[in-house]
């Protein structure tokens, strides 16, 4: 089953320390809990490559990665497409990106999404996994992922 991963929305402006550490810190929940991207999609501001870069650090790994410049502000139904045109070798994609698109984009891929308002903002430093049951990318619908986990860096 196909399994996707979206990390925090990233806000332009200085990075804060904390934003490494949460990074870094999402980096090793995805080894210790063996949820490791084989296929990352990553904007290419700098911010959202140095967030991926104390990820990949902290979770010791190197998946294929596209760095997309069309991510930066993408709204969701942009996003969407990319997932839907990702070769069927690929089976746990994530996407780092940017807010609104990447909320929105949570919003519509999860059946029955949460609605707390951390969830219904997607603030930097969380992340989900969802699964969904097809065997293509381009299967991929709206509404249709079963949220797997939600990690949040307020919950450390």
């Amino acid at each position: 089953m196909p399994r996707q991963a979206l990390p925090p929305g990233i806000r332009c402006g200085p990075w804060p320390p904390r934003g490494h550490q949460d990074a870094f810190w999402l980096g090793r929940i995805l080894k210790d809990r063996d949820l490791l991207p084989d296929h990352i999609l990553c904007s290419t501001a700098t911010r959202t490559r140095e967030t991926l870069d104390h990820l990949l650090s902290a979770a010791e790994s190197s998946p294929a990665t596209s760095f997309q410049a069309d991510l930066y502000l993408a709204p969701s139904r942009h996003m969407m497409r990319m997932l839907q045109n990702l070769d069927t070798t690929i089976t746990a994609p994530m996407i780092v990106g940017h807010n609104p698109g990447i909320c929105q984009l949570f919003q519509d891929l999860v059946h029955n999404p949460p609605q707390d308002e951390r969830s219904l903002k997607y603030p930097p430093g969380m992340m989900t996994i969802m699964d969904f049951d097809i065997t293509d990318w381009s299967q991929l619908k709206s509404h249709t992922g079963q949220l797997f986990d939600m990690i949040m860096s307020l919950d450390k």
